[in-house]
């Protein structure tokens, strides 16, 4: 069965692909979970609607609670097994039925690699591209995804990514034979596709040349080299000058500049791709944030080194916060219902001192339990500096209160209450809880010395 086309499809399918990609456009990615589906059951191949539909359930994924990303896991396991098993009986019910894991865990590895399988079973090696590649962006060491990938991008004769890929794995684990294997037989077939293949029974005498015989050799090295990294630019910059579109090349041409120490490049190409897809993948929008962190780190860390003064180091300091927070504007103007991102931004001000407007921020962002404690620190921190010293109070105790492990969360919010306490004129009572504490963590900031002298003031 081949991939479908947009234009492939039934009038009405169409007619509700364009709904689902106008509702992407306002952001309403629940209307999308509920129109693409019975399109893609329908149309298993259809690749670009599976596409769209996973950006909503990624987007969907960001907001869930820990506790349904715990139950995901159990809940995905017995629906995959289901998927296999109507594979005989409906191609498009056993994708409907992944699809069903799937907005659970956008990134399963277990469900996106049933899929890859399924897919090339069924001849639609785009999609088995599509889901292996999902599950490499968010764990790029895992070698069973990749052994998987490179089989997908054989069976749609993309040998010489398959290639690289195979080069990828033995980076990680260079004894893989499978990896070593593959990596030989697509460089035949390359070798083959471009005209190069010999009679000659000799692997080596098969290659087009020399060189590339040499290059076969050199992957299973240890440790990739400086020229080796160098070498693998090269031949991935030659590509997307072919597929100046490919999002894959351009992120894996972020990515080796990254390991190359090349933040500047990298930063570049993650922005490259990032717009190449519109501006609708978060795993590059993070990379971008990441880098623009990273550089500002850096620009710090030489800045010390240096003995750059301080004012020079405080302006740096000063511009990634303004990066922090602008990042953290921009995400929740795009996704205003994503609690986590509220939390960020509410962080993000209370770090520039914007205490009064990190309010409704924080306080939405205690609807969403994985953030909840931390935002009830923030608001404790921002009705203190903002001498609202009950509210504070109140704010710190409730989080003490429902956090059970005495964690670092815990710990800062019993502090904080102390401190408060104290402020307050409350010493009594702010010892009390600087005590519960020093009873676990003596180590914990300067509790020791708070709660010794106070011992000592007393004897």
């Amino acid at each position: 069965m081949p991939e479908t086309t947009a234009a492939q499809l039934s009038g009405p399918h169409q007619d509700t692909f364009r709904k689902a990609k106008d509702a992407v456009a306002r952001q309403n990615h629940d209307y999308v979970l509920m129109l693409l589906p019975p399109v893609l059951e329908a149309n298993p191949g259809f690749l670009e609607g599976r596409k769209l539909l996973r950006i909503c359930q990624m987007a969907k994924a960001k907001s869930a609670s820990k506790m349904d990303k715990n139950m995901a896991a159990v809940r995905i396991a017995p629906t995959v097994m289901q998927a296999k098993s109507l594979v005989g009986k409906s191609l498009g019910g056993a994708l409907a039925k992944l699809e069903e894991a799937l907005a659970l865990d956008p990134y399963s590895p277990q469900a996106n690699g049933a899929l890859g399988e399924i897919a090339l079973e069924n001849d639609l090696p785009g999609t088995a591209i599509f889901s292996y590649e999902t599950v490499r962006a968010g764990k790029p060491q895992d070698t069973q995804n990749l052994h998987g990938l490179a089989r997908a991008l054989i069976a749609a004769k993309q040998m010489g990514k398959a290639r690289d890929i195979y080069q990828t794995i033995l980076d990680i684990t260079p004894n893989d034979g499978a990896a070593l294997k593959g990596m030989k037989d697509a460089s035949a077939l390359t070798a083959s596709q471009d005209g190069g293949w010999e009679k000659s029974q000799d692997f080596r005498d098969s290659l087009k040349n020399k060189d590339e015989s040499l290059a076969l050799e050199a992957a299973s090295k240890v440790v990739k080299s400086a020229d080796a990294i160098a070498e693998q630019l090269a031949r991935l910059h030659a590509q997307f000058e072919k597929q100046p579109q490919n999002v894959t090349l351009a992120r894996q041409i972020a990515e080796l500049c990254e390991t190359q120490g090349s933040l500047d490049h990298a930063l570049q190409w993650f922005q490259f791709a990032h717009e190449l897809t519109q501006k609708t993948d978060p795993i590059l929008e993070k990379a971008v944030f990441r880098l623009q962190c990273a550089q500002l780190d850096a620009e710090l860390e030489q800045a010390r080194a240096a003995g750059s003064d301080e004012a020079t180091c405080e302006a740096i300091i000063l511009r990634k916060k303004t990066v922090v927070l602008e990042g953290a504007k921009e995400r929740v103007k795009r996704y205003p219902n994503d609690l986590q991102y509220r939390f960020e931004l509410g962080e993000a001000l209370i770090d520039n001192g914007s205490f009064k407007e990190a309010v409704p921020e924080l306080q939405q962002a205690l609807r969403q339990p994985s953030v909840r404690h931390r935002a009830l620190n923030l608001l404790g921190v921002s009705y203190q500096k903002r001498k609202m010293l009950d509210l504070a109070a109140k704010q710190y105790a409730l989080a003490a209160s429902e956090i059970v492990a005495m964690d670092n969360v815990k710990k800062d919010a019993i502090y904080s209450l102390g401190i408060i306490l104290e402020e307050m004129g409350k010493k009594t009572e702010a010892l009390e809880e600087f005590k519960k504490i020093y009873e676990v963590d003596s180590q914990f900031r300067d509790i020791a010395d708070r709660v010794e002298s106070a011992y000592q003031q007393t004897s």
